[in-house]
């Protein structure tokens, strides 16, 4: 097969195996985001511009294209803004990198770098899910289907964990550990390849084990396989991040036949309605921001770094209370505090 221009390609397989990783010590998450975005871009020109990879050269990254590119991904792949946006600055880069390089010219570059993100409608509201919501949307996967049994896990785990969607997608089975006292831990290695460990309820093992006796018979011969994986031709691969948009999707419908206030379900969502359970819960702010990933929540106040056990006592304070949404009877006290709230967000 021959290729219409080899040093786009020399190039591109440069900044993604030598460049990100070893100039700008990128984290192999980050540099599958930009692997992801370029794939993507690469499968826009080919199924809407007709053009075929090997004929993809530098000239076919422009600010038409690329502006088409955004308006493809939102209209036919139904991405949110904040995906749509990630994808546009990873294009950028690239674009940054060859115009550097001196194969793609100044002109060009600067028109794409015009290209204004999409506005997130998301962030004029503050959203979140009830405990009643929360508790709707997981009786939405047929669990009667494997796949179901997988979506269900996936969501009470985003959940109950309060990760990011790309985080769960780079778990691997051995990250859930179950310590002597049968207590779940999560344990997360989030941006920057940040370690942190979350407690999680005694009532999502019965949700883990039901996924596990589907999708990993072998416990411990399948301990270092991706958590969450598909299929394609006989091999395992990472499940991407559409495939999560396009189940959640899928439940956002479905809850909203029986409670129409059900709101647009994205990843960041569930983060947020975590926070929201955790401190109307009782939990402080600085835990809060521990138990999440964040490096902080107000930027004016240093926050003291939460042990471990501290989180443990934490979630025990839910289980006493039976505030799990996989439990019934489950009741919070929500506090009136819009200021609060919004930090808890990252809205302010």
């Amino acid at each position: 097969m021959k290729i219409r221009d080899p040093e786009l390609y020399r190039l591109m397989k440069h900044f993604l195996t030598a460049y990100l990783p070893d100039t700008k010590q990128k984290s192999a998450h980050t540099i599958q985001a930009y692997r992801d975005a370029l794939n993507l871009y690469m499968r826009f020109l080919e199924s809407v511009k007709s053009i075929k990879l090997k004929d993809v050269c530098v000239s076919d990254f422009s600010q038409e294209n690329i502006s088409a590119f955004l308006k493809w991904l939102h209209e036919k792949r139904g991405n949110e803004s904040t995906t749509i946006n990630q994808r546009l600055s990873h294009i950028k880069g690239f674009c940054r990198y060859i115009q550097k390089k001196d194969v793609l010219s100044f002109g060009v570059y600067s028109g794409i770098c015009e290209i204004a993100g999409y506005k997130d409608e998301r962030v004029t509201d503050f959203i979140w899910l009830t405990i009643e919501e929360v508790k709707l949307i997981l009786k939405q996967p047929d669990i009667n289907k494997k796949t179901g049994v997988r979506d269900r896990f996936f969501i009470a785990l985003m959940y109950e964990s309060g990760c990011r969607d790309d985080e769960i997608l780079h778990m691997k089975l051995k990250n859930i550990v179950i310590n002597k006292a049968g207590e779940p831990d999560v344990h997360i290695f989030g941006k920057g390849s940040k370690h942190r460990c979350a407690p999680l309820s005694k009532d999502i093992i019965p949700y883990f084990n039901e996924y596990c006796r589907l999708y990993h018979p072998d416990t411990e011969k399948d301990s270092d396989e991706l958590l969450f994986y598909t299929v394609r031709n006989g091999i395992k691969c990472q499940m991407s991040q559409d495939n999560v948009q396009r189940f959640m999707k899928t439940y956002e419908k479905k809850a909203q036949e029986t409670n129409a206030d059900i709101p647009n379900l994205h990843p960041h969502l569930w983060r947020r309605t975590r926070s929201m359970h955790l401190y109307l819960a009782g939990v402080p702010l600085p835990l809060v921001s521990e138990w999440l990933g964040h490096s902080s929540i107000e930027t004016t106040q240093i926050y003291a770094r939460a042990t471990n056990e501290m989180k443990r006592q934490a979630q025990r304070k839910l289980g006493d209370k039976e505030d799990s949404v996989l439990k019934d009877d489950i009741t919070f006290k929500y506090a009136d505090n819009e200021a609060v709230l919004k930090k808890l967000a990252g809205l302010k």
